[in-house]
């Protein structure tokens, strides 16, 4: 285990298609980080997102009506009325 001003970190190997390790090691460089900070941050995001619509069902419908300024706020009730027919 490598300890951190964190605390401590467990090593944990992965297989990335090279696409995908050339990717990171491009967003890594243009924000300073090293691949496991940028994969460590991506998780901790996953986690947040999963969690928490898993933790609250209203959670599911936020995003639900991004169809541009003022749309959701008139259109609720279709919105959502074609979001439960596509969970069908």
């Amino acid at each position: 285990m490598k300890s951190t001003a964190t605390g401590c970190m467990r090593r944990t190997q992965i297989y990335l298609e090279p696409e995908l390790t050339a990717a990171l090691d491009q967003l890594a460089k243009q924000r300073g980080q090293s691949r496991a900070q940028v994969l460590r941050e991506a998780a901790w995001r996953l986690l947040r997102d999963v969690g928490a619509t898993e933790g609250d069902p209203l959670q599911g419908i936020v995003g639900l009506g991004n169809a541009g300024p003022g749309t959701a706020a008139c259109d609720h009730d279709r919105i959502l009325a074609a979001s439960a027919r596509r969970e069908r």
